[in-house]
């Protein structure tokens, strides 16, 4: 009766463990020995719901403890990836939520009562039911592990949503490898194994896209020192993480997909804020603390007072374009922090990166700059410049990127920059726009153009547009010497060409009906002018002769006003004629519009003298006619320059 006593109050403390050892101790030796008495039946029947009620009792323990590791997963999993974190160079973000330093110093089993679960354990064992107990305890995680695998909430890239995440998934692997070592069988090794694998699985593919949602280069970096955090500290559990460290390579695409994505905008900045004007330094300290970061060859006598004030052949753009590519490099290099990867392959991914920055983010921003409508000559003239300078530093850069990894080259096996082609393509294409700013600006000139080709007299000066536009020329060709590759001298080619194309086109011209002599000659003072300019557009020293680009239009208009005929036709399609260059077609177009000139007289004027002259040009093109391409069957004779 003592121990029915304290059986009972045993229950009523809710104190399982030792109620169960009493009712053991009741059941097997006491209640035997005085079996003859009435009471002992009416134990023995309570005995099974006594029992039934501890069964139950400890499988309320049970779900409450499961309640208490749920929620405090994401603080265990915090805890174990500080400690982690303390123990590497690892540079992570603190954690405002779940930061606690009086946390550091404890362990799994201080901040969580596995009491419930042990007795929990034993009771089913002493009541014969330990393998339901297992299957229900592993049941009941394996449906927690399902919940904390979901992303909640990490869709929006916050930092704390990534964080909260892998806490919870360390939190839970803890907990699971301390009862792994603090009870006899209630989990093995293969259960936690099959539990990872499926944790394995669903991390990667929630990873791999969020890695690719991110918005922003930061983002990646934080997310991935996180997960190396992770990943190491669930290693020094005894799971295999090597699949996750595959998911931090491929996530190295993105990082840098991103970085050029935010480097295009800084380039473009950089392009758009400069003001194309050589760098002005009035001192020895500004001059070195101008290209502290920027390899120039500096000049011997630099030190002297009296050097200075001295102009920097580059404007800023070039120190600031070479800053960012250094910073990129910096940048660049800290995802591969902490991912045991080898110095030449560091070396190699920062290299394929730079490469990727200079030959596809650089090369598309100059592309679309230059293209940019309010761009002026002058200005593309020193980007051409910046240009020179820019593929000089490329051996520098180089260089900073093996200080940076400290891998040895053998200078065979290492990837090369393209910074050399990437910044003599883009000073191509600066100066191909200056050669069509060029005749842009002469085609304006060309708009002001009025000839009137059928005058009562003569004009013996070039046209007012003319000198404007070779005054122009001038001026815009001598700011182009200084650059290389024979820059202007390729700009006086394209130009002259143009004009030619242009004056020639003013012959062609359909609108045109009339021509009379007079306004030839008046065109031909223009042309003369052209022809005067080309024979030196150059200053002395860069003196070239570009006389023949107009050849075709000079003949053609000094054999009709000269009417030089006969050598023309005695010598046509010989090597040594004097009008070799004159194209037939064009040559009967234009004595149509003169006969037509000629003849635009009233019948009051009209002598017998003009007569014959229309009757000259109509039996010069019927010469002619025979003598065109398009009779004789081959094509007309192709400019000479």
């Amino acid at each position: 009766l003592e121990l029915y006593a304290k059986l009972n109050e045993q229950m009523e403390k809710k104190r399982f463990y030792p109620a169960l050892k009493t009712l053991d101790l009741l059941e097997h030796h006491h209640l035997p020995r005085i079996d003859r008495y009435r009471f002992t039946e009416r134990m023995k029947e309570c005995i099974p719901v006594i029992t039934k009620n501890i069964e139950q009792a400890s499988k309320s323990d049970l779900q409450d403890f499961l309640e208490s590791i749920r929620h405090k997963s994401a603080l265990i999993g915090s805890m174990c990836m500080r400690e982690t974190e303390n123990q590497s160079s690892l540079n992570i973000s603190p954690d405002k939520t779940t930061e606690n330093p009086e946390e550091d110093d404890k362990s799994v089993q201080d901040l969580v009562d596995f009491a419930p679960l042990y007795r929990c354990l034993h009771i089913h064992t002493v009541l014969g039911s330990r393998e339901y107990f297992e299957m229900y305890y592993r049941e009941q995680r394996e449906n927690q592990a399902r919940l904390v695998l979901q992303p909640q909430g990490i869709q929006n890239e916050s930092l704390d949503s990534y964080r909260s995440y892998f806490h919870q998934i360390v939190g839970f692997f803890v907990v699971e490898n301390t009862v792994l070592h603090t009870t006899r069988g209630l989990v093995s090794r293969n259960t936690i194994q099959l539990l990872w694998d499926l944790a394995l699985q669903k991390i990667i593919n929630v990873v791999r896209v969020q890695f690719l949602r991110c918005k922003d280069s930061k983002t990646i970096l934080d997310v991935k020192e996180l997960m190396v955090c992770f990943c190491s500290t669930l290693a020094g559990y005894g799971f295999s993480v090597s699949k996750l460290h595959d998911i931090l390579l491929e996530a190295s695409d993105a990082y840098n997909d991103k970085l050029l994505n935010e480097w295009k905008d800084k380039f473009l900045a950089i392009l758009q804020c400069d003001n194309y004007t050589p760098i002005l330094v009035n001192d020895n300290k500004e001059y070195w603390r101008t290209i502290e970061e920027f390899p120039f060859k500096t000049p011997k006598d630099i030190t002297r007072k009296d050097s200075y004030p001295i102009t920097l052949p580059f404007s800023l753009l070039v120190l600031n374009i070479y800053k960012e590519i250094k910073r990129f490099i910096l940048t660049s290099v800290k995802f591969a922090d902490n991912l045991n990867l080898s110095l030449t392959d560091i070396d190699d991914k920062l290299r394929k990166s730079t490469n990727d920055l200079l030959s596809k983010t650089l090369t598309d921003v100059i592309d679309e700059f230059v293209e940019e409508p309010f761009l002026h000559l002058s200005q593309l003239t020193q980007l051409s410049h910046n240009t020179v300078y820019l593929e000089k530093a490329c051996g520098n850069l180089e260089q900073y990127i093996s200080s940076i990894t400290g891998a040895v080259s053998d200078g065979i096996h290492v990837t090369r920059l393209y910074g050399t082609s990437t910044f003599s393509d883009a000073r191509q294409k600066a100066e191909d726009k200056i050669y069509i700013l060029l005749n842009k600006k002469l085609d304006e000139f060309f708009e002001l153009a009025n000839y009137d080709w059928t005058p009562s007299e003569s004009r013996h000066r070039p046209s007012g547009y003319m000198d404007d536009l070779l005054t122009y020329l001038r001026d815009a060709l001598s700011t182009l010497i200084s650059l290389p590759n024979n820059v202007a001298i390729s700009a006086c080619i394209s130009s002259c060409k143009h004009i030619c194309e242009r004056l020639r086109g003013f012959l062609k011209a359909d609108e045109i009906k009339q021509i009379n002599v007079n306004g030839l000659k008046h065109f031909n003072e223009d042309l003369q002018a052209c022809l005067d300019f080309a024979k030196a557009p150059l200053p002395h020293e860069n003196s070239i002769s570009l006389t023949t680009t107009f050849l075709e239009v000079e003949q053609l208009i000094r054999l009709i006003i000269e009417e030089d005929w006969s050598s023309f036709f005695t010598d046509f399609n010989q090597p040594t004629s004097k009008y070799q260059c004159v194209s037939v077609t064009l040559l009967m177009s234009l004595l149509e519009k003169i006969k037509e000139g000629e003849g635009r007289k009233t019948i009051f004027t009209f002598k017998r003298a003009d007569r014959d002259r229309k009757k000259f040009y109509e039996n010069l093109i019927r010469r002619l006619r025979p003598m065109c391409p398009t009779n004789v069957g081959e094509p007309d004779r192709p400019v000479e320059s």
